[in-house]
């Protein structure tokens, strides 16, 4: 007996608001659009603050934020004022250019397979914590993907050639 009060409670709750539902989707349509609109025009003295640009002077970075390494400066070309019985002449300083360092250490290298598809196939190689995807005989940073086997590859660098397996 409380089960059929309770449900007829909740049906009548239900048609009440159905009945409100469908009541205010109607009346839209067939009610009265008096729409006023209220506009009032306001002369009133309106002051804008001008915004001054802010200006700094940038410094230059000495450092790098990501590695937290100094940056190298290069060596820059510095002139030197000679005096001869009082005619200036300007020398420039000789600057020796580096030579490449021939026994450049090989990069950490970690080999984790090839890609195979219809018409390419590709190495994944780990160069210095950096993934690379590489065709055979793509150069990256002087390295060189010579051949490639099931289980290892053969890298070229620095007239230098090894073979990397498969970790």
């Amino acid at each position: 007996m409380a089960k059929k009060k309770i449900n007829i409670i909740l049906i009548i709750v239900v048609l009440g608001l159905w009945g409100t539902v469908g009541y205010r989707t109607v009346s839209r349509y067939f009610g009265t659009n008096n729409v006023t609109f209220n506009t009032e025009v306001q002369n009133k003295n309106i002051s804008l603050k001008k915004v001054n640009k802010d200006t700094f002077e940038l410094e230059k970075i000495n450092r790098d934020p990501f590695l937290n390494k100094q940056f190298q400066e290069t060596p820059s070309i510095t002139q030197k004022a000679v005096v001869h019985h009082s005619v200036i002449k300007k020398a420039p300083l000789a600057v020796i250019p580096q030579k490449p360092n021939a026994n450049i250490s090989w990069p950490a290298l970690k080999y984790f397979g090839y890609i195979k598809s219809k018409d390419q196939e590709m190495v994944l190689l780990k160069i210095d914590s950096k993934l690379h995807k590489l065709k055979l005989n793509d150069q990256v940073n002087g390295l060189v993907v010579r051949k490639k086997y099931k289980d290892s590859i053969e890298v070229f660098f620095n007239s230098e050639s090894r073979i990397i397996r498969l970790k």
